[in-house]
């Protein structure tokens, strides 16, 4: 791995920027007073499209879903992955590790390169999948917006983004602690407290451990391979010197280290991996840090926020290549990256039939790869030594306008202009014995810009209902391959999709029953796709035209204060439109890969008074999650089919304490995770089997 530290250094641009605005924000005077300008809307809310309206994640013009602390809580929501099929069209491929966590939204995405969903912590936006994969302890709220969302937000929004926010201290104040051990010796230990200083300052910290014996068994020596420890620390400070006036300064450290690669080879007639072999170990870690400054200052006329942000990530990982317990090749990679951002939003906030929201976003990514891959199969035996070197720098301008024609018809229009600036230089060396031999040294930039728009009408009829029809261009910038043959395959151009979306969000009964309904039509040209070369990975290549067409479907039941009934469904068609392959094989007409047809979640939760000496109160919750068919290659040839998973919990609550007894998967559904072909043969990753536990609880919080 490189160690030249002097390479890691924000630009003197963004470095300026990052003082003078602290001098800028600090020095401005006092303008309004910490009464509702916001209507209702908290100085931490992310949501741009939301600030001037009430009830937000419902009334935007979006297909949205969100879930609380409670609700993650209570259905054991602790990964990202948890998350697959519990929201309509959305699925982050359970590959291996926190490295490979690609997600896929309505058909929109990718395996191996930048993701084409956008993500946010607290304000902090993560580029790269190996940094999407986190822990999600003492999240207060978690958003799924599909559909692009490039005039609100920062890069790669193309198939939508995700939101996750944490509590404030200035909100809730007090200690929590949560202790859970399950199957596999599954061990997570939470531990969080907030408090104020005065009405001025709060802080907040959480520390969180998790381990894991892991559930697949190297035959090879009888270890576990996918064994994992995680632990995590974050820190929240906030200061409101002034009624108008906040800042926020987040920052947070987390390490894992976990077995990783255990492929096996897959029995494709009960679709599932007969064992696991491997000879060589096989790892990951990762070590991120990140760290954000948020500064918010508001009038009576426009709310300006700047947010300053700043990612470290260092990981390395060792694979048995070729899978087996013979001695063949093997690999070892190591990388580091820095990230520093700015993005700045000026929006209005007065009541009038016009709305208006300007963005700015800047960024700096520096990549430092070096791959080195042991062939001990070749005769004689040899090494590739791979050094990378890539930097990305871009910034973007955003607008987007909200005009009220009548009181009920509202026209929204955006603009976004991107610009990116790219350079990777490239060296690969040949290594036999005592001699080295130059195979590729290149030196490639490029450069990327790009106008979207966007376009949405909004009718309202009593209360928050809506109906909405938007229109809109989203873009995934190019790159740089890490695995090619050809010179002019070093390099991928961007991705561009054209979006067609009509909804509804309605409730009933007194707000005893939501519904939301969406229809989507995108036709995706250009498109990145993944090509592998065997013995070596995957490269990206520009040879698709897709069509991705779909529904989806929200219902919410509030029978009583003390249930809740959900239904979400999601229906996708993703196929090419036009993709030749090779010579011998055309694609055209097959379905996309890693894009469920079907994503399904249905459940119940009760919270059932019960006043005893144990208890005071009885908590219930059942859920069904069911994903498929997912086509694991361009060919077709081989798919998971629909499978579904049943989960379920009971807890007591009394006083300050919880007691919850919870199990995963409680049919043992047998399914693959993942699957892949190398050298002819077929490989995969089991799904998680069956898995119970115990959680408990201790809340000294002031809501």
């Amino acid at each position: 791995m490189y160690s030249d530290q002097s390479n890691h250094r924000p630009p003197f641009l963004i470095h300026f920027l990052w003082e003078g605005l602290l001098l800028f924000f600090v020095s401005m005077p006092v303008m309004a007073n910490e009464t509702d300008t916001l209507r209702g809307v908290t100085l931490d809310s992310i949501v741009v499209s939301s600030i001037k309206l009430p009830h937000a994640a419902w009334r935007i013009p979006s297909a949205s879903t969100a879930l609380d602390g409670t609700t993650l809580q209570q259905r054991q929501l602790y990964d990202m992955k948890d998350f697959t099929a519990t929201v309509p069209n959305f699925i982050m491929i359970d590959r291996d590790t926190r490295l490979t966590s690609s997600v896929f939204v309505r058909g929109v995405g990718s395996l191996i390169n930048a993701p084409g969903v956008a993500m946010y912590v607290d304000g902090i936006p993560h580029f790269e999948k190996s940094s999407f994969d986190i822990n999600l302890a003492d999240i207060e709220k978690i958003e799924f917006l599909r559909g692009p969302q490039g005039t609100l937000y920062g890069r790669n929004a193309m198939g939508g983004i995700i939101l996750v926010q944490t509590a404030s201290p200035f909100r809730k104040q007090g200690t929590r602690v949560r202790l859970t051990y399950g199957s596999y010796n599954e061990t997570r230990i939470t531990l969080s407290h907030r408090q104020k200083q005065g009405e001025h300052f709060a802080w907040g910290l959480t520390g969180d451990y998790h381990h894991s014996d892991g559930f697949i068994r190297n035959q090879y020596n009888g270890e576990m391979a996918d064994r994992l420890n995680a632990a995590s620390l974050s820190n929240r400070l906030e200061w409101r010197p002034r009624p108008n006036l906040s800042f926020r300064l987040q920052h947070g450290v987390e390490q894992v280290k976990q077995g990783a690669f255990g492929y096996g080879t897959v029995n494709s007639e009960q679709n599932d991996v007969d064992s696991v072999s491997l000879n060589h170990p096989s790892y990951y870690e990762r070590l991120i840090y990140d760290a954000g400054l948020q500064a918010d200052y508001h009038t009576p006329y426009f709310w300006l926020r700047s947010q300053t942000s700043l990612q470290l990530l260092d990981d390395t990982y060792e694979v048995d290549q070729d899978a087996s317990p013979r001695d063949l090749y093997y690999a070892v990679q190591g990388e580091e990256q820095r990230l520093v951002s700015e993005e700045m939003n000026l929006r209005d906030v007065t009541e009038g039939i016009y709305g208006w929201n300007f963005g700015l976003f800047a960024f700096h990514h520096a990549i430092h790869r070096s791959t080195d891959v042991f062939l001990h199969m070749a005769q004689p035996p040899y090494q590739l030594e791979k050094r990378y070197n890539d930097k990305n720098s871009g910034i973007a301008l955003y607008h987007q306008s909200e005009l009220q024609i009548t009181p009920r018809l509202t026209l929204e229009g955006g603009i976004r202009y991107d610009y990116e600036k790219a350079n990777s230089i490239h060296h690969e060396n040949k290594l036999t014995g005592d001699s080295v031999l130059l195979r590729n040294q290149y030196d490639s930039p490029l450069s990327f810009s790009q106008w979207t728009p966007k376009v949405t009408l909004q009718y309202h009829f009593s209360g928050d209902d809506q109906l909405y029809a938007t229109w809109a261009k989203g873009y995934k910038t190019g790159g740089f391959n890490t695995v090619f043959e050809e010179e002019k395959e070093r390099t991928f151009s961007p991705e561009k999709s054209w979006n067609y979306e009509i909804g509804g969000k309605v409730a009933f009964f007194q707000r005893k029953l939501l519904a939301e309904a969406a229809l989507f039509y995108i036709d995706i040209r250009n498109q990145q796709v993944k090509q592998l070369l065997d013995l070596q990975g995957v490269k990206i290549r520009n040879a698709g035209h897709s069509i991705s067409k779909g529904a989806e479907l929200t219902l919410k039941v509030l029978p009583s204060e003390f249930s809740r009934i959900h239904l979400t469904y999601g229906y996708t068609h993703a196929t090419f439109s036009s993709y030749t392959y090779s010579n011998e094989e055309d694609y055209s007409g097959n379905y996309l890969p890693f894009v469920p047809r079907h994503t399904l979640s249905a459940g119940a939760d009760f919270s059932v008074p019960f006043t005893s000496a144990l208890s005071d109160r009885l908590l219930l919750q059942a859920g069904y999650t069911g994903m498929g068919e997912i086509y694991w290659h361009e060919n077709n040839r081989v798919k998971q089919p629909f499978y579904g998973l049943l989960n379920a919990s009971a807890g007591v609550e009394k006083g300050k304490l919880n007691l919850t007894l919870w199990a995963k998967n409680i049919l043992n559904t047998r399914y693959l995770g993942y699957y892949f072909e190398s050298s002819g043969r077929q490989l995969g990753k089991p799904g998680r089997p069956f898995t119970a536990g115990i959680s408990l609880g201790y809340s000294l919080q002031n809501e």
